[in-house]
């Protein structure tokens, strides 16, 4: 099976402007949070809803859409918010992303005190504790909707669909799956645009690029090759999830908000068409790379099994 994948490297809202109408099956995306997540600037604030509105656009009718967000209730109660003005029929329950590991987006109450010149017994006294309500951020929300089917009903957009593997049955609405290790994160990474690093030469010059160590200057040391640095890449078996729980082999997939190029990567290991949209630049250098892996490459990394033209995830 011949599938495609088309990256663009700009603004959602422009990008998907080139898109024809009702011609995606399913919109998977990881947006901004809008929570300044570890002072990104990308993260300030939620998605335009002109995207949104775009997405509703360019989706086929009874299409459905995943769109992550924190599980903060502001948050979350926008996002919904805006993909509701957008047209999409909000209506379903969502599916919860759990993975046992992060810490408190709260304030120290022990250093707050130590700040404002505390005694000592006061300050071992609220040791630990947090000032607030913020539990450690272990889940997040995959919203759930769908661009209205019209005089379709939903027998007719489920005729033809594979088989959901038993995994998948089997943790619908709950998906525990760690975050992704360094050797996934950084699969595919080729060390094109290699870090440079400033040293010193022997004349005591700066320079950038190469060094060598000391005592054995006829070897020089390469710069380690550029790694994966985003800081929410997602883990390739939930993307997988989800794209196998709403879409058939073929089907096209979209993301206007690719970050590190999970939601592809997943789409190429399912046979999906697949088209993703991504403003930074850094960003974008690291897709590119990443979608540069085979599937044949991919399918053994993840010791996925694969019969016929059926694809069977080990979640």
């Amino acid at each position: 099976m011949n599938i495609e994948q088309h990256l663009f490297n700009g603004d959602s809202a422009e990008v998907l402007k080139e898109l024809k109408d009702n011609s995606v099956d399913l919109l998977a995306t990881d947006p901004p949070y809008g929570i300044s997540f570890m002072g990104k600037g990308w993260d300030k604030v939620l998605p335009p809803k002109e995207v949104w509105s775009e997405c509703y656009r360019v989706l086929k009718p009874g299409s459905f859409i995943a769109v992550m967000s924190s599980p903060r209730s502001d948050v979350l109660y926008r996002m919904i918010k805006d993909l509701e003005d957008a047209g999409f029929d909000m209506s379903f329950s969502p599916i919860y992303f759990t993975y046992h590991t992060g810490f408190p987006k709260a304030s120290d109450t022990s250093k707050m005190i130590d700040k404002r010149g505390g005694d000592d017994e006061l300050i071992e006294k609220y040791e630990g504790s947090k000032l607030g309500f913020q539990p450690k951020p272990a889940i997040e929300h995959i919203i759930i909707g769908m661009k209205p089917h019209g005089s379709k009903s939903y027998i007719d957009n489920v005729l033809n669909f594979e088989a959901l593997p038993d995994s998948v049955k089997m943790t619908y609405p709950f998906i525990q799956v760690p975050k992704p290790a360094k050797k996934e994160k950084d699969l595919g990474m080729t060390g094109e645009g290699k870090r440079e690093t400033m040293f010193a030469n022997e004349d005591g010059e700066k320079q950038l690029g190469r060094a060598t160590l000391p005592g054995n200057e006829h070897q020089p040391k390469e710069v380690q090759p550029k790694k994966n640095n985003h800081p929410t890449t997602k883990p390739v078996k939930l993307m997988s999830y989800i794209i196998t729980l709403f879409t058939r082999e073929g089907d096209w997939v979209l993301d206007p908000f690719l970050g590190s190029g999970t939601t592809g990567i997943a789409s190429k290991l399912l046979n999906r068409n697949f088209i993703g949209v991504e403003r930074e630049e850094e960003y974008f250098e690291i897709i590119q790379q990443r979608l540069d892996v085979s599937r044949e490459e991919l399918v053994n990394f993840f010791k996925m099994e694969i019969k016929d033209t059926q694809t069977k995830l080990d979640l």
